[in-house]
């Protein structure tokens, strides 16, 4: 593995969509992911856009948004990683929520064409992958459901479109 991804190896075994992986997979994964530098306010992903990669954050803090563009709720601030974009990458959802940075990030960029690659050519890794992208996608639909559950208990009615 090449000296730089040893460093990034204990950001990555915390990935949750790298679950159960051996050292020498992630690595094999990650050799193949290009790394990007973002600067701090950026749009990372737009809601209700297609989803082309997965993004892994590797340095810096990003928020998710709902409905930025109207009434924007922020659902979460995510840090060095957790990834985004996993759900859409599958195929069925477009990105439910935009993604902004708060800072300058690094990210490691999974593409979709790497997860075909890896589906031709490791079924067994593939599915690992797939199976640990259902399970995070689980655990979101929960929080969110916690999220909104609050946001409505508090009795704070949706701020009028008016009052903008």
């Amino acid at each position: 593995m090449h000296h730089h991804l040893l460093k990034l190896l204990p950001i990555l075994k915390q990935v949750t969509i790298f679950a159960g992986l051996g050292d020498d997979n992630i690595g094999r994964i990650a050799q193949e992911c290009d790394i990007v530098k973002v600067s701090s306010g950026e749009l990372l992903i737009k809601e209700g856009e297609q989803g082309k990669e997965i993004m892994i954050i590797l340095k810096g803090l990003v928020k998710v948004v709902l409905d930025i563009e109207n009434d924007p709720l922020e659902i979460i601030k995510l840090g060095p990683g957790n990834c985004l974009g996993e759900v859409s990458v599958v195929g069925i959802l477009n990105h439910s929520a935009s993604v902004v940075t708060l800072e300058d990030c690094e990210l490691m960029i999974l593409s979709r064409r790497l997860m075909m690659d890896i589906y031709e050519n490791d079924k067994g890794l593939f599915s690992i992958l797939i199976l640990n992208i259902a399970r995070e996608l689980a655990r979101r639909l929960h929080h969110t459901d916690e999220i909104l559950l609050q946001y409505g208990k508090k009795g704070c009615a949706p701020r009028s479109k008016l009052a903008t």
